[in-house]
C-alpha cells in the first residue's frame, strides 16, 4: 500500500482527498488506519495511558485554517470535472461542517447567533466567514488546546503551544503561516521576493525554535543541558493547564506571550453547546440517573439563553 502511494503523483493524490471532502464534507480526512501491525489501536484509545516514557510535545495552530480553503477546493473540483453547479457542492460542504441535514437545529443556530456577533450574517460572505470561524475553533484550535492540556497533565514531557493569527498578503501561496515559517518558505528563491525582510527575521527566530525542540524537546534551548536563555526572542513558556489561562507563543513578528487561547470560544464549545445537547437529550429520553448538579453541570439558565436567541445576522448583542 505504501509503495503504491509512493508511484502515484501528489496531484492524484490530493484529488482523491477534494473527492473525499466533496461527497463526505471537508472534515473527512486521510488519516491513520488500524491494521494490527504499524498502529495497535486508535489515538483516542492510546491517549487514555499515560505514555511510558518522557515525550515532549510542540503543538499548534493557525487562525488561517479553517472551512472555506477545504470548501473552496471542493467547488474547484467540481468545476474541474466539468460540472457548473459547484456553488451547490461548496454549499454542501459549508453545511456538512456542523453536521449537514441530520445536525441538531439548535446547535446550529447557536454557532450562527454567536459567530455572527463578530462577522456579521447580512450576505453570503459575511456567513461563509461566521461559518468558517465556528468550523475552524470547534475542529481545529480547541481540540488542539484540549489536546496540550491533556498531555500536560499526563505525560512526564514538556508541553509548548503555538498560535499563528490571522495573516494578509499570501493567501495566493495556500500554505498557513506556521508552515511558512517554520519550514523557511521566504528564503525560497520562488518566493522570497513576495516575503519582508520583517517577515525573513521571524521565518529565522520560528526555525530556530523549532531546530531548538527537535535536538532538545525544548524550543528554548538547543540541548537538554543547555539553561541560557535564547537570545533571538522572549523565551518560550511552557504551557501548563489552569481554568483558561495557558501560556503559549504567537507567531507573529515581536513573537509575543499570550495567554488564554480562544477561552471564550473554546467555552462556548465545550460548555454551552454540550449543556445545550444534554439538554435536549434529557428532553427527548427523559431524566438521567444522578444528582441534580450533574444533570445541570454548567448552569441552570444557560439552555434558555441559547433557545431564546435572536433570527440570525441579529446585531442586538455584543461579544
Amino acid at each position: 500500500m505504501v509503495s503504491c502511494l509512493r508511484r502515484e503523483p501528489a496531484s492524484v493524490l490530493n484529488d482523491a482527498q477534494t473527492k473525499l471532502l466533496a461527497v463526505s464534507g471537508p472534515f473527512h480526512y486521510w488519516g491513520p488506519v488500524v491494521n494490527g501491525q504499524y498502529l495497535q489501536e486508535t489515538p483516542a484509545r492510546a491517549l487514555q495511558r499515560a505514555p511510558r516514557v518522557k515525550v515532549d510535545l510542540l503543538i499548534g495552530s493557525s487562525q488561517d485554517d479553517g472551512l472555506i480553503s477545504r470548501a473552496k477546493a471542493v467547488k474547484q473540483f467540481e468545476e474541474s470535472q466539468g460540472r457548473t453547479s459547484s456553488k451547490t457542492a461548496f454549499y454542501q460542504a459549508l453545511q456538512n461542517s456542523l453536521g449537514g441535514e441530520a445536525a441538531d437545529n439548535r446547535v446550529q443556530a447557536a454557532a450562527t447567533w454567536y459567530y455572527s456577533l463578530e462577522h456579521g450574517a447580512d450576505d453570503y460572505a459575511s456567513f461563509s466567514r461566521a461559518l468558517e470561524a465556528a468550523a475552524r475553533d470547534y475542529f481545529i484550535i480547541c481540540p488542539v488546546i484540549d489536546m496540550a492540556r491533556h498531555w500536560a497533565r499526563r505525560a512526564q514531557g514538556n508541553v509548548f503551544m503555538y498560535h499563528a493569527p490571522e495573516s494578509y498578503g499570501h493567501s495566493s501561496l495556500e500554505l498557513l503561516a506556521d508552515v511558512r515559517y517554520a519550514f523557511g518558505l521566504p528564503f525560497y528563491p520562488a518566493y522570497e521576493g513576495q516575503f519582508t525582510l520583517e517577515e525573513k527575521s521571524l521565518s529565522l527566530k520560528i526555525m530556530q525554535y523549532f531546530s531548538n525542540f527537535i535536538r532538545s524537546g525544548n524550543p528554548n534551548y538547543p540541548h537538554e543541558f543547555s539553561r541560557k536563555a535564547p537570545g533571538f526572542a522572549s523565551p518560550w513558556p511552557d504551557f501548563v493547564p489552569r481554568d483558561g489561562a495557558e501560556s503559549y507563543k504567537e507567531l507573529s513578528v515581536l513573537l509575543p506571550n499570550r495567554q488564554g487561547l480562544k477561552k471564550a470560544d473554546c467555552s462556548f464549545w465545550s460548555k454551552y453547546i454540550q449543556s445545550l445537547k444534554a439538554s435536549a437529550d434529557e428532553a427527548e429520553d427523559g431524566p438521567s440517573a444522578g444528582s441534580e448538579e450533574e444533570d445541570q453541570p454548567f448552569g441552570s439558565g444557560l439552555t434558555e439563553d441559547l433557545l431564546g436567541l435572536p433570527e440570525f445576522g441579529s446585531k442586538t448583542y455584543s461579544k
